[in-house]
């Protein structure tokens, strides 16, 4: 019997296989027509189109439109852009090696030690504070249409319980399923679609003023403009809270493996409890041969990748943070705050004042439905499932849950919920949320050299072009500098 194949990629081994599947053989279809690319393949950026329509977008943009104006609409523009070629540099790797960002980390200087404990730790800090001010927000949406008004500080108890009961919600949906990713799939496509629409033809034609508009466009290449005095900590998280996360991507970038993109398919995936069956998920991945036909079938798989990135994530990601903000703008009076408490529901009220009471409703319920998918494919899913991956390296969890990955995800979100009930508790939703980003932009700053260098390690014709390394340079010195200028404001107050 000979010996299986080793290579080694990054720091650590990898085991070697003949062939890598092609995208017809992983979803069974004869060929790669635009039917088959909708309703089968493409799918992912849905997931983080969902995802990434909530606190930046329904928070931090209309807060940062109306105190600033739309004058640094180019923070948007060139986030959305360098998010997504650094989302596109992730899962190239993810297509070489089948392995989440959270494991093929490990393969990086100065090694697994070092990862293992630093990414998990940031990434319950991270998203501990994110779930409680992302599910708050949604509540302080949902709150206004119980109410019928804005809710006060007097109403802090109501938010807070509904907030528990979307919680709630969130962990009910990642319970059914056949895989996790499938279901969140199903629901951002409903989610998505209707914010999108919502806003697009309904309430940006009876909102947004033409001048208004001109002042994003124009915004759009004031690169480099941010107004004298600004609160650089609002500003750095609407960098960060453009598109996903800025540097945080990497935790969203799983839902390549679990959908079966490239050697995904050959690892496996997490199942859903109810609906779902044991799938020997692999704890490491497995890279193919380097052959002419090889190579081919990777790079058939790009471009899947790139479809699902550019003409799904990078319009939606745009269209995201600026429909929210041009009806912002549009309503609300230059310079003001925002109540920390009301953002999402704000809006609301000052739309209904201009098209009557359905407004309000309308504008509150996809408040809510926007925070509410962010909160499900952000937090709920997004941080277990991390974690997960990372706990399945270890051959004693293995062992523990006897190959059961089920029993790792759904223990981790119990933990995970209860942390975040009481962080609901210590403040108000928008100071979470503006936390939660400017960690992210952090992380970004040890992350993205981190992928450039597993990118410099992929076989020559693998990897990516000069320009991709030139762009994530830019991404990560525009990363640090919106971090830095936050923190020193932070300390000199």
């Amino acid at each position: 019997m000979s010996r299986p194949q080793i290579t080694y990629f990054g720091k650590l081994p990898v085991g070697v296989v003949e062939s890598i599947p092609t995208p017809e053989e992983v979803f069974n279809i004869p060929k790669l027509d635009p039917k088959n690319l909708i309703l089968k393949v493409l799918g992912p950026s849905v997931i983080a189109v969902g995802v990434a329509i909530g606190g930046g977008e329904w928070l931090l943009g209309p807060a940062t439109a109306v105190r600033y104006g739309l004058g640094m609409t180019w923070i948007v523009l060139l986030s959305a852009l360098l998010q997504t070629i650094y989302n596109v540099s992730l899962t190239r790797i993810i297509i070489y090696i089948g392995e989440s960002p959270i494991v093929y980390l490990r393969r990086v200087p100065p090694g697994p030690i070092f990862w293992t404990i630093a990414i998990p730790v940031m990434i319950i800090v991270w998203g501990s504070w994110g779930l409680a001010g992302i599910a708050g927000s949604a509540a302080t949406a949902l709150g206004s249409i119980i109410l019928g008004r804005l809710p006060t500080a007097e109403d802090a108890w109501l938010v807070r319980y509904l907030t528990v009961i979307i919680i709630a919600l969130c962990v009910l949906a990642v319970l059914f399923g056949s895989k996790i990713e499938r279901t969140l799939e199903l629901v951002n496509w409903f989610f998505a679609s209707a914010i999108l629409l919502t806003l697009l033809f309904i309430v940006a034609p009876l909102t947004v003023k033409a001048d208004v508009v001109v002042e994003a466009l124009m915004g759009s290449f004031n690169f480099g403009y941010i107004p004298p005095g600004a609160d650089m900590s609002l500003i750095s998280a609407w960098w960060a809270y453009t598109g996903l996360a800025a540097g945080l991507n990497f935790m969203f970038m799983n839902w390549y493996r679990d959908k079966g993109y490239g050697m995904g398919a050959v690892v496996g995936y997490i199942p859903a409890l109810i609906g779902g069956k044991k799938v020997a998920l692999s704890p490491v991945g497995k890279v193919f041969a380097i052959s002419n036909e090889n190579v081919r079938r990777f790079k058939a798989w790009m471009r899947v990748l790139n479809y699902d990135q550019w003409l799904i994530f990078f319009p939606g990601a745009v269209l995201g943070m600026y429909l929210p903000s041009l009806v912002a703008a549009s309503l609300l009076p230059r310079g003001r705050s925002l109540p920390a408490w009301g953002v999402a529901a704000h809006i609301a009220n000052e739309f209904a004042a201009i098209v009557g009471r359905w407004g309000y409703y309308l504008i509150g319920f996809i408040g809510f439905i926007v925070l509410f998918s962010s909160a499900l494919g952000a937090y709920v899913d997004c941080v277990p499932r991390n974690l997960t991956d990372i706990l399945w390296t270890s051959s004693k969890v293995r062992m523990w849950v006897k190959d059961d990955v089920r029993v790792v995800y759904y223990t981790i979100l119990a933990l995970y919920v209860a942390f975040t009930l009481w962080a609901l508790y210590q403040t108000q939703p928008l100071i979470l949320v503006i936390i939660a980003a400017n960690i992210a932009n952090f992380i970004g700053i040890l992350i993205i050299p981190a992928i450039m260098y597993l990118t410099s390690k992929l076989p020559k014709e693998l990897r990516p072009s000069i320009w991709e390394y030139v762009l994530l340079t830019a991404f990560l010195a525009l990363s640090a500098f919106f971090f830095v200028t936050a923190v020193l404001l932070i300390i000199q107050h």
